[in-house]
């Protein structure tokens, strides 16, 4: 009897422990990032802005470090095989949760091995044309596509990203049909509209903005429910009755799966009040990406709602998974 009441003090003492480190004692060692692209993107950018602000608070080292390959997937694996301690995090964006529409078979599981924990930014994504173009709104760049169906083109940074699945989404809204021409980054496909080569393309806000303010190309409408900070005076879908064409990119921050709920809420904290801080909110937005701090739950049920409209949309659109 003693013997059972001694093991029921050593494991209370023990959870008790364990509950103090999950809180209190985190972080006590240094942080990884990893950033499942190449360096000096947009992505990479943010992480060690988000990991300078975080060594400081935490008085702990924060290494960005990155896994490159299959579009975030080699990074996203690494994660989700991690300690789920916290000390282990991930800076990702949306391809995370379009990946489960393009790849027949990932090596995790989206939902399950991860905690989403902060969405950190976004920048919505926008259809352009060339300024000579004979489609100057919206409407006229539909109806030329019912004239002409199959034969208008579109540029994009290349199949899979969401500005392919922005594309075939707008075909299925608007009962168009067009010829998809992928590139292998967005700036070339906004040039390849600036030289005729395609008559329009999806593009990211922010890389599109030069080419609009210099006169080369014109926006025709963006993918976001409300106008842009980036660009107020394009209308978006929406306002020109093209509704529920939602199309945008945005970068996060996740822990592995099954990470204890107090060392998650710390780092959401933490992190969300980084976006904000003075300074860093400019230095966001300044890379092209709007701060917006929606964490934790509310950001795990975005997650399953863009799985589930990504699956929709290449299935409608007949476009291969690999």
């Amino acid at each position: 009897m003693k013997l059972i009441f001694s093991l029921i003090l050593v494991s209370i003492s023990f959870f008790s422990q364990a509950q103090t480190v999950g809180a209190g004692n985190y972080p006590n060692r240094p942080i990884k990032i990893i950033v499942p692209f190449a360096a000096g993107g947009v992505t990479d950018v943010l992480a060690r802005i988000v990991g300078n602000e975080m060594s400081k608070d935490f008085a702990q080292p924060v290494i960005v470090e990155n896994v490159t390959g299959v579009s975030g997937v080699i990074g996203s694996q690494q994660l989700a095989k991690s300690a789920p301690d916290g000390y282990t995090l991930m800076i990702n964006s949306n391809v995370h949760t379009i990946n489960p529409a393009l790849r027949k078979t990932l090596p995790y599981d989206t939902i399950k091995d991860f905690t989403p924990l902060v969405l950190l930014g976004n920048a919505p994504n926008m259809l352009i044309v060339n300024a000579d173009a004979p489609a100057k709104t919206l409407s006229e760049y539909i109806a030329l596509a019912k004239q002409k169906p199959g034969e208008i083109t579109y540029a994009t940074a290349g199949v899979g990203t969401s500005l392919h699945i922005a594309g075939a989404q707008f075909s299925q809204i608007t009962g168009t049909s067009f010829n998809h021409i992928p590139y292998a980054a967005s700036n070339q496909s906004i040039q390849a509209v600036v030289a005729g080569h395609t008559f329009s393309s999806w593009s990211a806000v922010n890389s599109a903005l030069p080419f609009i303010k210099d006169g080369r190309v014109r926006a025709l409408a963006v993918a976001s429910e409300v106008r842009t900070t980036f660009a107020p005076d394009i209308p978006t879908f929406n306002e020109l009755g093209v509704k529920g064409m939602k199309s945008e990119t945005w970068l996060g921050a996740f822990a592995p799966g099954n990470t204890p709920s107090a060392i998650s809420i710390k780092l959401a904290n933490e992190i969300k009040q980084i976006l904000f801080r003075t300074g860093i909110k400019e230095k966001i937005l300044s890379i092209g990406a709007d701060p917006n701090g929606l964490e934790l739950d509310k950001f795990a049920a975005l997650i399953k709602e863009e799985i589930d409209m990504y699956r929709q949309i290449v299935t409608l659109g007949g476009i291969k998974a690999e």
